[in-house]
């Protein structure tokens, strides 16, 4: 290696190092057969451009490559901070603030193709400051600021018109990951508006993960701007009036007396499509303590019980599971989730409660579950080589329960004060069901319990957590008011932790990964997708698929009530992006594997081992 690629390599491309070629004006960081150069001016510590095949994609006027500013957020008339090309550190009031570069290399071009800054912010009052924090960046592919699109890994609330995300502004989500730029102003939002921006409750583009990538139709080169997987981030572009598109890419932050705070952004310089953006994210902007599992990835095919019924659609319900398991190994069925069991939603499992009744909303009458079933069933399906998944739910309790009234207090509160019902009244609901807050301690202590018992007592190799949007909106309570994802965050992060603590094979999965992105705290997703409105809507499918910017590499394997009539949608996703498919009994559909016309049966089970 030659001495100056070995320097480059070893951190003077980077600041780490003070550059050896201090006689000259400007330090390019250009690896061997790689056209993207960074240029660093002497004596600066922070790059100020970046050229792709010899052509700047930083407008010569004013341009900044990645710049940051800070400022006390409780002052109207506070001097911000700013930070960029000559100007690394600096004071204002209470808070001193430092900016570092560093380069680093995806693998996705020939050398350094990321550039990652760190906002450093020292509070060094006695008093907890708010503080507005923000990366500049215009850097794009086109000095045209019309030329220039995005591509947007979006929730799919935008086009199914889900009203669960209606406080967020559900009736203007965009739709379509495809957006072409305006002169207009354009705000994206990872996590809550709120959870950024303390004044902005509503957004039109509510990403599933903290990444946009910008192209142009006359250009090669892209530009992918992301920040950290656990924080929320306002993503805001503008033109100002000299004509340059300028990314603004901020939150708003406390930082406790005589703290320190770090946020990073990164830039990266690509030619792929935004799926090359979404990788370098999981490579840099997101930890995941734990190794991945092997398991998760090997199987295909999910089976999933709604406590179904042998006898079909009229018979009581409580042992299609042992009916449908006979066929596991025909089907090639990976893992097997037991759903529906409990007494009651919320009120899963108790070590003193060996039997109960189960199903206690059906019109065909109740069915009997205890401790014993469940683990039979556990161990029944780990004999056919399938794993076996219990399920739970993030927020729905059902009031019929008997532990009602000591967590009544943890509902989550709408704008007028008032607990809000969840809409399900199926089968497994004997009561009124009520959407409960996961930014409510108690709350979430609760479901801990209840995941640790499901471990301890029945031993299943995986709990799958349903429904896990409702780890994003807003709760109302006086004393809980605010957004409620960082709640949500932690409560993935001590889940996980839980789990895994019973073995390292044991995993944790969540559900609807194109509306939420708590995937990145489990090691997979399970949720139900097959319905006309998602699955069946070209814009589930659209390139690159969306919810695979929260997935990264792990397992998708979805559920599916609506497994036979959206079969052939199952499959072409399956084998367009790698995935699984569902089969289910006991909810829309209730054939399940054992009840199957001949026809059906060896079509499926062909199709099945398509996959394989």
């Amino acid at each position: 290696m030659k001495r100056r690629d070995f320097l480059l390599s070893t951190g003077v491309a980077s600041g780490v190092l003070s550059s050896p070629f201090s006689f000259t004006r400007v330090l390019y960081a250009q690896q061997p057969h790689s056209s993207i150069e960074w240029t660093k001016p002497e004596p600066s510590r922070l790059f100020s451009s970046v050229r792709c095949d010899g052509q700047s994609l930083v407008a010569a006027n004013n341009g900044m490559l990645l710049a940051a500013s800070c400022r006390l957020g409780n002052t109207a008339d506070a001097l911000a901070i700013h930070l960029q090309n000559d100007r690394d550190q600096g004071i204002s009031g209470p808070l001193n603030a430092q900016l570092s570069h560093q380069l680093h290399r995806s693998g996705a071009n020939p050398g350094d193709d990321v550039l990652c800054a760190t906002l450093k912010i020292q509070n060094t009052s006695n008093q907890p400051q708010q503080v507005e924090l923000s990366f500049v960046s215009s850097a794009g592919p086109s000095p045209e600021v019309t030329e220039q699109n995005l591509y947007l890994p979006l929730n799919v609330a935008g086009f199914t018109h889900d009203k669960r995300f209606a406080s967020l502004g559900m009736e203007d989500f965009l739709g379509d990951c495809n957006v072409e730029l305006t002169k207009q102003n354009l705000d994206c939002h990872y996590l809550e508006p709120m959870a950024s921006c303390p004044g902005q409750r509503k957004t039109r583009a509510l990403l599933l993960v903290p990444v946009v990538d910008i192209s142009s139709p006359s250009r090669p080169w892209r530009i992918g701007l992301f920040t950290e997987s656990d924080k929320p981030m306002r993503f805001r572009s503008t033109v100002t009036d000299d004509g340059n598109r300028v990314w603004q890419i901020g939150r708003v932050a406390t930082v406790g007396p005589g703290e320190t705070i770090e946020q990073s952004c990164w830039l990266m310089v690509h030619s792929g499509d935004a799926s090359v953006a979404w990788k370098a994210f999981h490579q840099f902007a997101h930890h995941d303590p734990y190794p991945p599992i092997d398991w998760t990835q090997e199987f295909k095919v999910h089976y999933y019980d709604f406590l179904s019924s042998a006898g079909g659609e009229h018979g009581v319900r409580g042992d299609g599971y042992d009916a449908d398991m006979k066929h596991f190994r025909a089907f090639h069925v990976g893992m097997a989730t037991q759903h529906g069991y409990y007494p009651h939603l919320g009120d899963f499992i108790h070590p003193d409660r060996k039997t109960w009744l189960a199903m206690q909303g059906s019109e065909h009458g109740p069915a009997t579950m205890s401790l014993e079933t469940m683990a039979r069933r556990i161990k029944e399906t780990q004999s056919t080589g399938a794993k076996a998944a219990i399920y739970m739910h993030l927020t729905l309790f059902d009031d019929a329960s008997t532990l009602f009234p000591e967590l009544q207090a943890c509902r989550r509160v709408d704008p007028d004060g008032k607990p809000m019902r969840f809409p399900w009244s199926g089968p497994d609901v004997q009561g009124q069901c009520w959407w409960m807050s996961i930014a409510s301690q108690q709350w979430r202590d609760h479901l801990l319990e209840q995941a640790r018992w499901i471990m301890e007592i029945l031993q299943p190799d995986a709990i799958c957590m349903d429904e896990t949007f409702a780890g994003v909106g807003y709760d109302e309570a006086p004393e809980r008011t605010g957004p409620i994802s960082p709640h949500a965050i932690g409560f993935f992060k001590e889940m996980h932790s839980l789990v895994r603590s019973f073995g390292e094979d044991k995993a944790v999965f969540t559900s609807d990964c194109s509306r939420s992105a708590f995937c990145l705290w489990a090691d997979g997703d399970v949720g139900d997708h097959a319905y006309g409105s998602s699955l069946g809507n070209p814009l589930y499918r659209q390139e690159p698929v969306r919810y695979l910017a929260a997935l990264g590499n792990k397992a998708w394997r979805p559920c599916a009530w609506h497994f036979r009539h959206m079969w052939e949608p199952q499959m072409d996703l399956a084998r367009q992006v790698g995935s699984g498919v569902g089969v289910s009994n006991g909810w829309i559909e209730y054939t399940g594997l054992y009840d199957l016309p001949t026809k059906d049966r060896d079509k499926l089970i062909r199709d099945i081992e398509s996959l394989l």
